[in-house]
């Protein structure tokens, strides 16, 4: 018979209500080896019976296990705050054979994180499991989510998105690509001679991606006093090795006096990536009405 037993969150959803467990026992015993039990948290239990370990069994040995979740939830809370994206699944199998302590066994794992599945282990390992009959066994779930990580995932996604580049040849060997702001107020070409590096089109790319806010103010500059801002800035970009820009300003048609000036400073504040070798391409700033 298939029962589902559901620990009662106390203490700001640390921990298992026992009064609660007896009480949904007493009412309806469970057969061998079925429960479900989840705490309601950033991380969130499941466990099933396995090794024919009888229903009460797995009540208690499912109590111990969930009094152990603020340890649980420690490991992975020291773990998030320096790499808040980890999230996801992890799989083990816990073992109470007659003597000794407690033995766990990771089955799947979808965190990818060593440092969580060992301290998760080290915790169900050195547990005290006072109340459970021997021998016993159960198939233990753990779901590791936190608003960060969502946030972290969302971020990560749009910085992959913004950093594709989509490179084109122009016929003559070049390398060329173009990527536009929002409401493309301001438009970045980059070519690259039929003799540069590989990816030097990209890396450049990826470095207006990254740092286009100097160029969205100096367009604002330039459309104050009633002038337009349209119009292209041209200049030649190098990149020594340790990714620090060297820029040749070429022809400018954006009319205002201040466009050579802080298209300058806009150059010079970005950053890009240190190249595998010394880069340079021809680059065409273009400011939109």
């Amino acid at each position: 018979m298939t029962t589902r037993v559901f620990f009662a969150c106390v203490c700001a959803l640390i921990g298992v209500s026992a009064v609660a467990m007896r009480a949904h026992t007493q009412a309806d015993p469970m057969g061998q080896g079925q429960a479900a039990i989840n705490v309601r948290s950033d991380v969130k239990l499941g466990i099933k019976g396995t090794g024919g370990t009888p229903g009460e069994r797995l009540a208690k040995l499912g109590q111990a296990v969930g009094d152990q979740m603020p340890e649980i939830r420690t490991c992975y809370r020291k773990l998030t705050a320096n790499a808040p994206e980890i999230a996801g699944g992890l799989q083990l199998k816990l073992t109470l054979e007659e003597k000794g302590k407690a033995k766990v066994e990771v089955t799947n794992t979808e965190v990818g994180a060593n440092e969580l599945v060992k301290c998760v282990s080290k915790v169900l390992t050195n547990a005290p499991y006072p109340d459970v009959g021997r021998p016993a066994a159960a198939m233990l779930k753990l779901e590791f989510d936190n608003s960060r990580a969502k946030g972290q995932l969302e971020m990560n996604a749009k910085s992959a998105e913004k950093a594709q580049v989509a490179v084109s040849d122009r016929g003559d060997g070049a390398k060329q690509a173009s990527w536009s702001t929002q409401d493309a107020e301001v438009r970045f070409t980059v070519t690259a001679e039929p003799d540069a590096p590989p990816g030097t089109v990209e890396l450049i790319m990826r470095g207006f991606h990254s740092g286009y806010a100097g160029f969205l103010d100096c367009r604002r500059k330039c459309e104050k006093g009633g002038v337009s801002p349209e119009g292209d800035i041209e200049a030649q970009l190098s990149l020594d090795r340790n990714g620090k820009p060297k820029v040749t300003m070429g022809n400018i048609t954006v009319t205002h006096e201040r466009a050579p000036v802080c298209s300058a400073k806009a150059f010079s504040r970005t950053k890009f990536e240190k190249p595998p070798a010394p880069l340079k391409a021809q680059v065409l700033i273009h400011f939109a009405k």
